[in-house]
């Protein structure tokens, strides 16, 4: 009987376990694999849905006036969704539109601006993001001491990148909206570039650039909570 016992387990048990051990071993080692391949296949999904863009309006008119202040009242305040800004790094070879807003349809298009952040010339800080693949693929390149320009319809805005910085997508470090001692630029995407994580965005890392204000026009009548 024990004899018995001892070829079932060498001839079903033991196999039964080296196989269910090696599907185990084999899925662990192919599941970034299956992450591209559903990232993939959501890009797919994706490239079908309807075309929404024209829900996204625009009031930007080339950005051509550079004056020292204006009162907030002369300027139209976009809404979401709106187009009102451009912005540029020649070196690097950044050139995007600005929307007000960053859902994924406005970064399908641009680069969006989050709302719970200033506009240019308010004296507090920007958070502008954009997919590392397209419209801010060029902030691999950025350095220290490049200069970014911001043209809107009330003036043009010019910043100096002061700081560069690869950070997880939740460290609370990363920038501080509430902050009015200075004009600053936050521009963040996906990290690595041309990395599996970029592709998929996926990836918890962040690579965000700052820029602090060198010229452009001050906006007055801003009413502050400091």
């Amino acid at each position: 009987m024990k004899s018995r016992t001892k070829r079932l387990m060498a001839y079903i048990c033991m196999p039964l376990i080296f196989m269910i051990t090696g599907y185990s071993l084999m899925a662990l080692a192919l599941s970034p694999f299956y992450d591209v391949v559903y990232a993939a296949a959501n890009l797919v999904i994706a490239s079908d849905r309807p075309d929404f863009s024209q829900e996204l309006t625009s009031v930007f008119e080339g950005g051509d006036t550079n004056p020292t202040s204006v009162d907030i009242s002369e300027i139209d305040i976009p809404s979401f969704g709106t187009h009102y800004a451009e912005i540029n790094s020649s070196r690097i070879g950044l050139t995007a539109p600005v929307y007000w807003g960053d859902s994924y349809e406005i970064m399908r298009h641009g680069v969006g601006h989050f709302i719970g952040s200033f506009l240019p010339g308010f004296g507090g800080t920007m958070l502008m993001s954009a997919h590392n693949t397209t419209h801010f693929l060029p902030l691999q390149d950025i350095e220290l001491g490049d200069l970014v320009e911001i043209r809107t319809n009330y003036g043009r805005f010019e910043y100096e990148v002061t700081d560069i910085q690869v950070l997880r997508y939740d460290d609370p470090s990363a920038f501080d909206l509430a902050q009015t001692e200075k004009e600053l630029l936050v521009m963040y995407t996906c990290y690595p570039f041309g990395g599996i994580g970029g592709i998929t965005g996926i990836s918890p890392e962040r690579l965000f650039v700052y820029a602090e204000k060198v010229s452009g026009p001050t906006v007055t009548g801003v009413e502050t909570n400091g």
